[in-house]
């Protein structure tokens, strides 16, 4: 999952030429990742884990199902340089697992609202990004060079607290069965799933990364603000809530928002 993320993460920073060594962005994506996991994913992993269907109906053999169904197709659509939603993955994976166990699911206090979310990601991102890419557009237009060079920094920051967020609303997708057969707590999990995740950005990384930052679209540093801004706010508010959202969903609407935006 940590691979399959690192476009949608670094791939503005890296598209504009902020940083120009795959290896340094991966490296980002790693350390903040790990972050994220550890101290802010514990509503994640509590839906998944146990919001989805009853703790005491999962079973190890479910969850491994479960998990290993959602990561193979992750790996095949990350081989393909397709970016997808690995939280839509992982929830369905334990919904389909549940409804052959037979046991109940909470179809309407938990999967009507993760899909409200799905659906509101990429047009909540995408009306951020272009107030966002208004605004900095007109920074640029009344600082000038200053404000290149201030708006460069806040792309970084930016891409980095994307990563965060990774972190944040990823992980409780791999680890919040460990959490639901109560192997590990919250934190615990986060902790697991943050390594996991930042191993394989490091490793597997880069074909998603140049995907992203290469191959979907021109962007100027305002642009990339405005994007990566955008989906940062709406996938954190997402898994602050408690629902695992599309950090590839949130960052194309930001990115169709930000070349939406007059001037850009």
């Amino acid at each position: 999952m940590g691979s399959h993320y690192t476009g949608a993460t670094m791939g503005m920073a890296y598209g504009t030429g902020l940083i120009k060594s795959r290896t340094v962005a991966t490296i980002l994506i790693a350390v903040f990742v790990l972050i994220g996991a550890t101290f802010d994913s514990s509503h994640v992993v509590s839906t998944v884990g146990t919001g989805i269907i009853r703790a005491q109906d999962l079973t190890p053999l479910g969850a491994m199902v479960m998990m290993l169904t959602a990561a193979l197709v992750t790996a095949a659509n990350t081989w393909m340089k397709w970016p997808v939603s690995t939280s839509q993955l992982a929830c369905f994976s334990v919904v389909g697992a549940a409804l052959a166990m037979g046991v109940p699911i909470f179809w309407g206090t938990t999967v009507v609202l993760l899909f409200v979310t799905w659906i509101g990601t990429p047009i909540a991102s995408g009306l951020l990004g272009f107030a966002f890419t208004r605004i900095a557009d007109g920074v640029s237009q009344n600082y000038g060079e200053r404000a290149e060079r201030g708006l460069r920094w806040l792309l970084l920051a930016a891409s980095c607290y994307a990563a965060y967020t990774l972190g944040a609303n990823n992980t409780g997708n791999a680890v919040g069965v460990f959490y639901g057969l109560h192997k590990m707590s919250q934190m615990q999990a986060g902790f697991v799933g943050g390594i996991v995740m930042a191993i394989g950005a490091l490793t597997w990384g880069r074909p998603i990364l140049d995907k992203v930052g290469k191959g979907l679209v021109d962007l100027d540093t305002n642009m990339g603000v405005g994007a990566k801004l955008a989906q940062s706010i709406t996938a954190h508010t997402a898994a602050w809530c408690g629902y695992p959202t599309s950090m590839n969903q949130a960052l194309l609407g930001g990115m169709a928002g930000a070349t939406g935006a007059p001037g850009a």
